[in-house]
């Protein structure tokens, strides 16, 4: 399967998809995520976990941010995300990180502006650890959760859209 960046500096180059396990982001969904986020792109420090093949962190770089940290357990992903961002020739703004999403969130010491979750559906990953994930935003930040319609998360959303089998959820930290 083909993916193809959707805006910004790379926009309509495609990038690989690892051939199973991962379920991508379609164009329709990625357009309005960054629909939403266009303003609070520009020199975000981003973080993709649970990235397969890290079209949402190369989406972010493509559309102004500083840097992306892709966050991936599986080989195979991550080699897809190394092919990727040779395709787009970005590799300096890229960190890419082989670990467990549950084990990374909950060691990670850093802070990030931008958030996007889009764990395995049906596994109760996104009700468990929207909230973990949320205190890795900085003040200000966004954190984009696709998950199943079935998942509910606790916290309240400041946006959120349901597109056929899909939902997006958007938390914002408040500026502290």
């Amino acid at each position: 399967m083909s993916l193809r960046v959707c805006g910004g500096i790379y926009r309509s180059i495609r990038l690989e998809c690892p051939s199973s396990g991962v379920r991508p982001t379609t164009d329709r969904v990625k357009e309005a995520i960054f629909s939403v986020l266009v303003h609070d792109l520009q020199g975000a420090v981003a973080l993709d976990l649970f990235a397969g093949s890290g079209s949402l962190g190369i989406e972010a770089l493509s559309r102004g941010a500083a840097q992306a940290t892709f966050v991936e357990k599986t080989k195979g992903c991550i080699e897809v995300i190394e092919k990727n961002l040779k395709t787009i020739n970005d590799r300096a703004r890229a960190i890419i990180i082989k670990a467990d999403a549950r084990q990374f969130v909950r060691t990670c010491p850093s802070l990030f502006d931008l958030i996007f979750m889009d764990p395995p559906y049906h596994k109760g990953l996104a009700t468990e650890l929207t909230p973990h994930v949320y205190n890795l935003l900085k003040p200000g930040g966004i954190l984009v959760v696709e998950h199943s319609p079935q998942d509910e998360i606790s916290m309240p959303a400041w946006k959120s859209k349901r597109y056929g089998g899909t939902n997006i959820s958007y938390f914002s930290r408040s500026g502290e």
